[in-house]
């Protein structure tokens, strides 16, 4: 039976785990911290997820958030809205993280999921892979998506009392998004990825990151 042994990132304990394992989430036994994540079917469900989440993606920003009515004048805004206002308003610095935080980099860690469980679902693995997985645990912790969800649902509980609210398909589309997205960080564990990628470099297939390569 293959053994593992990995190293804890609050600790430093090092731990000694059988492989192949049974489902679920492994821990330190010294400090309880989470090492790795195994769940069968890793790759095909982060792949599917991914092309859901991009589908729903373009859905949110392309068609109409909501439709605000008031005394018979309607207003619609878009996923976009928000940036717009907030780059007119001469609030450039918010505008641009609001951009970043809601658009760009969610939108980025779609595409590196796809890019990186793409080709590992049809058996190839790329020899950008030890890149892609370097700028995911970059971005994850600046993918603030439910964050933007809930400061919409507080806008609508206000605004309700004012007007009428029309949900419309971009924010049907941006609800189911978000449980999509976060379940599939909650299954992605990169040690089986990173386990392939070290076969392939010692193999000369894939080269050595070298300090510094992102």
């Amino acid at each position: 039976m293959k053994v593992h042994y990995i190293c804890c990132h609050e600790c430093d304990e090092i731990s000694k785990i059988p492989y192949p394992h049974k489902p679920g989430r492994y821990k330190c036994p010294n400090c309880g911290h989470t090492l790795f994540k195994y769940w069968p079917g890793m790759i095909e469900k982060i792949y599917a997820l991914n092309l859901a989440s991009l589908f729903l993606f373009v859905l949110t920003v392309y068609f109409p958030f909501l439709t605000f009515q008031v005394l018979g004048n309607s207003s619609e805004a878009t996923f976009t809205t928000a940036v717009e206002y907030l780059y007119k308003d001469g609030d450039y610095v918010i505008a641009i993280v609001v951009f970043m935080t809601t658009l760009v980099i969610p939108l980025g860690r779609i595409l590196l999921y796809l890019s990186l469980f793409g080709p590992l679902y049809h058996g190839h693995l790329p020899r950008y892979a030890p890149h892609v997985l370097k700028l995911l645990e970059a971005i994850l912790p600046w993918g603030m998506l439910d964050v933007f969800l809930v400061g919409v649902l507080v806008s609508i509980v206000k605004l309700v009392k004012m007007g009428t609210i029309i949900p419309g398909i971009s924010l049907w589309a941006f609800a189911i998004l978000i449980p999509i997205m976060a379940y599939a960080q909650a299954i992605f564990d990169p040690h089986p990825i990173w386990d392939r990628i070290a076969e392939a470099q010692k193999a000369g297939t894939i080269p050595y990151l070298v300090e510094g390569d992102a």
